[in-house]
């Protein structure tokens, strides 16, 4: 199997996990942001690692970008007041990282399909920030960020 389907079998899996996360509690509102972002850095390190051999400066932008998400994921997750008090600012940097890795994978890749799994990670960036300003539903944020990896999941097995 190529690494644009293994990435791109891995980004699906991991973007149906985090829709399929229930909530119950503000509890798992702050550990289902945490995983959600956490599956955001480990697919920013896979394409990093990924398109090393294609542009090393796309590599190191995806993966200083999966550090940041593993931070981000750290902090937050299981921490109720941190959560309470942040939940606007990680709504936007998750969006803006969405935003960021969609522009870089749109440059760094070569096939159609690739790209247009881009621009709908860049789309859906942006649709996570605006939504996130409307919606009192982080589960509805969690469900744009696994559809995003869902998304350039089919787009890399497609490849």
């Amino acid at each position: 199997m190529s690494d644009t389907k293994i990435l791109g079998l891995i980004s699906l899996i991991l973007g149906i996990l985090v829709i399929l996360f229930p909530v119950f509690s503000v509890f798992t509102l702050s550990v289902l942001t945490g995983v959600a972002v956490l599956f955001v850095a480990i697919w920013l390190f896979l394409l990093g690692s990924g398109t090393w051999k294609v542009s090393r400066g796309a590599g190191v932008l995806y993966i200083l970008l999966g550090v940041l998400g593993v931070i981000v994921a750290a902090t937050i997750a299981g921490n109720v007041a941190l959560f309470s008090f942040l939940a606007a600012f990680w709504i936007y940097i998750t969006g803006i990282i969405l935003i960021i890795a969609g522009i870089t994978a749109l440059f760094s890749r070569e096939h159609r399909a690739g790209r247009a799994a881009a621009i709908s990670v860049v789309v859906l960036g942006f649709i996570y920030i605006i939504l996130g300003i409307f919606v009192s539903n982080p589960v509805f944020l969690a469900f744009l960020i696994g559809l995003s990896l869902v998304i350039d999941g089919i787009g890399l097995l497609m490849y």
